[in-house]
């Protein structure tokens, strides 16, 4: 019979056709198998990843605003999108049954041994994302697609900084779903205090904050300075004159609560994840934080952990106080004189009072235009240590704000103004290796008055200065400022504090979001 004859012919159409049904068969059943066991019930029917689905529960990824879940699988398994995902989500099939390995022969058959495993585990999950530039992630995701209007400023940022530098999800995005293993992590060592920008300062270690029952600091030095300055460094308030603050434009700045944030947490990128932004690519605290002032401030506030790290920045959270105090900035000026003004509604007074004659204490430090490295990124900031008093690694109980190198002669200062409601007058002094508060010439007046539950500052002040530590402020100049406000009755660093901003003289700068135009009235 040739090979070619209808009966051969039809017999081989049979069996490519009983094989192509058999391939059909075997294919589906095996994606039914596939799928049945990407079910997250088939997940969790191991007894030990209910541990971390039980903290999945609790996520935004499980429950959220728009009804959207994901499921184990979604994240763990690569998707079927392309052919080649087929091929490597069965090799994760594979690799998941060490999970059922560990528990038979007692690896992670408990939960202590489970937790003792957990970033073993987790840094294999991270190294195969990263492998595969977080493709789970970007089935969802995409960074084309983002809403930056609907972003925190933080995100966005970061957002950016990742396209720059190529980084996948997993880099920045870990711990989201689970228990955050990563901040178990080796952490990379830490600096000793050096200058603003250097990144390696020593880890702190916990201090306890002052008592509730603690006497008013009035050392020569505290924080607030000195209760009774010496005459020729306080600026008398004198009767309302100076520009018509109506037709001057208004700012909005979050003033919070910082804790024990010191210059060298916030530049330790151990403890700080933005702390590269800071020092490599130069970006503000403002840039990210401006937005979200007053989340940092409620974390902090209530002792909860902050940063990488989850650093507890206030070991004893004051009873009552608030996360932090909006407060309207205004600055003008005529040609020979610079006013600013600051208004605010202050919280409830919660009673305790560590300076009992002061119940505000409002302080500007601001630089010379570019020259106290770093003041550009996070204005006055550089000058708190975690050596000051009531700090980390306070030493010295009458120790206060410095700036690492700082030199009056070499004109590494920040020019400081200080308005006291208690003495109701000014002080003009500086930050350089210590804080001086006196010698300036430069405050023609400070003045303070309270309103019903809301409190007024302004100072005026003479373009070019003219005193000891003073400042001149010209045209063409970019001036880094930031200030503080001590309310209720406070001391030392329980205080408020702004981010970094800048200002200058007749001069748009739309380009910088934390720039103030300062315009001639």
């Amino acid at each position: 019979m040739s090979d070619n004859s209808p009966q051969n012919k039809s017999l081989a159409l049979r069996f490519v056709l009983i094989g192509i049904a058999i391939g059909i068969a075997i294919w589906g059943s095996l994606n039914i198998a596939m799928e049945y066991t990407n079910r997250t019930d088939f997940c969790i029917s191991c007894h030990e990843m209910t541990i971390p689905y039980e903290e999945f529960k609790k996520t935004i990824h499980y429950k959220n605003r728009s009804g959207t879940t994901v499921q184990c699988a979604d994240c763990h398994i690569a998707s079927s999108k392309h052919p080649a995902d087929y091929m490597f989500k069965s090799f994760q099939k594979l690799m998941a049954a060490r999970d059922v390995i560990g528990h038979i022969t007692g690896i992670v058959d408990t939960p202590e041994k489970f937790d003792a495993h957990r970033l073993t585990m987790a840094e294999r999950v991270w190294e195969r994302m990263k492998e595969r530039d977080s493709k789970e992630c970007r089935n969802c995701h995409d960074f084309k697609t983002m809403d930056h209007e609907k972003q925190k400023d933080r995100s966005v940022v970061k957002h950016e900084g990742a396209i720059e530098d190529g980084k996948t999800c997993i880099d920045c995005h870990k711990g989201i779903a689970h228990k955050a293993v990563h901040k178990d992590a080796a952490q990379a060592p830490a600096p000793s205090a050096g200058p603003a920008l250097t990144p390696n300062a020593p880890p702190p270690s916990p201090v306890e904050a002052p008592k509730a029952d603690a006497k008013p600091d009035t050392s020569p030095v505290a924080a607030a300075a000195p209760a009774e300055a010496p005459a020729a460094a306080a600026a008398p308030v004198a009767a309302a004159t100076g520009p018509d603050w109506s037709k001057v434009a208004k700012r909005s700045i979050k003033l919070f609560y910082p804790g024990q944030a010191s210059v060298e947490w916030v530049l330790n990128k151990p403890d700080h994840s933005s702390a590269s932004d800071i020092m490599d690519k130069k970006r503000p605290c403002a840039k990210c934080h401006e937005g979200d002032a007053n989340e940092v401030g409620e974390k902090i506030i209530v002792g909860n952990p902050a940063g990488v790290s989850g650093t507890v920045l206030e070991p004893k959270p004051p009873a009552g106080k608030v996360g932090y105090i909006p407060v309207t900035f205004q600055a003008t000026h005529d040609g020979s004189k610079i006013y600013f003004r600051y208004e605010w509604n202050p919280p409830k007074l919660t009673g305790t009072k560590l300076d009992g004659k002061n119940e505000v204490k409002l302080a500007m430090m601001f630089d010379g235009g570019g020259t106290v490295e770093g003041s550009e990124l996070m204005g006055c900031w550089g000058t708190c240590h975690n050596d000051l008093r009531s700090m980390k690694d306070a030493a010295d109980d009458k120790k206060t704000k410095y700036l690492k190198d700082g030199s009056l002669t070499g004109g590494k200062f920040l020019d400081l103004m200080q308005y006291r409601s208690g003495d109701k007058k000014g002080y003009d002094g500086y930050v350089a290796d210590t804080r001086v508060m006196e010698g300036g010439k430069g405050l023609v007046k400070a003045e303070g008055k309270k309103e019903g539950n809301k409190w007024v500052i302004t100072f005026e002040r003479e373009l070019a200065g003219g005193g000891k530590g003073d400042h001149k402020i010209a045209a063409g100049k970019v001036y880094n400022f930031g200030f503080a406000l001590h309310e209720d009755f406070t001391n030392a660093r329980f205080h408020y504090v702004s981010l970094g901003y800048q200002f200058g003289l007749d001069k748009e700068n739309k380009e910088v979001k934390n720039y103030i135009n300062v315009v001639k009235q």
